[in-house]
């Protein structure tokens, strides 16, 4: 049977496939799986299909990835925020970053860098920092956890290299950003690599 596969732009959560779900069935298609960075369809979509599929997306912020290293981009973005969500829901997980998106996306680790740099402008490192600032940030704006909590959640070793890394990229401690939350917060579901671009 005929499938077909869209790479989706900008998804990162479940919060995302929900909202891609409900536009495409909105705009009368069923696809048969919905991931981050990733629709399938047991049908062959048309070039009209697609444009209309394209609208829908944009309506909510979403694109549909076209050139190779876009589609690889997205690929990679969705691997990054599988690997953060497994991690901050502590999943025992022995691989460094690095490992998990070479075994996850079958090429090497220097290929998907390369081709995630040319095409978001910074690098995988930076983009996986700048991801794990901004959950920290939530985290530290719930109020639910202890510093050294939040640390271990998002898969530090310990909370001073937590605080020193918060630190250099905000420009606050991590309790003085709790009692003034500057800068300001993106939402976990609008994180995408264009919004770290100028911090690279």
């Amino acid at each position: 049977m005929t499938t077909t596969c869209l790479q989706i732009k900008n998804m990162c959560c479940d919060r995302c496939i929900e909202v891609v779900r409900n536009l495409l069935t909105e705009a009368g298609y069923s696809p048969v799986s919905i991931i981050v960075g990733e629709a399938t369809f047991k049908q062959t979509l048309s070039v009209s299909d697609v444009e209309n599929i394209r609208r829908k997306l944009k309506s909510k912020g979403f694109g549909i990835a076209e050139k190779n290293n876009e589609k690889i981009t997205v690929k990679i973005h969705a691997a990054i925020c599988e690997y953060l969500n497994k991690v901050a829901n502590g999943e025992d997980i022995p691989q460094k970053l690095s490992d998990y998106l070479s075994e996850t996306l079958h090429q090497s680790y220097y290929q998907l860098s390369r081709r995630f740099t040319q095409t978001a402008g910074l690098t995988i490192e930076k983009y996986f920092i700048c991801l794990r600032m901004e959950m920290a940030k939530e985290l530290l704006m719930h109020d639910e956890l202890s510093i050294s909590q939040i640390a271990w959640q998002l898969g530090y070793s310990t909370q001073q290299i937590f605080s020193t890394q918060f630190k250099k990229e905000t420009g606050k401690t991590p309790g003085e950003y709790r009692l003034k939350p500057v800068p300001q917060r993106i939402h976990w579901d609008k994180l995408l690599w264009q919004h770290f671009k100028q911090n690279a």
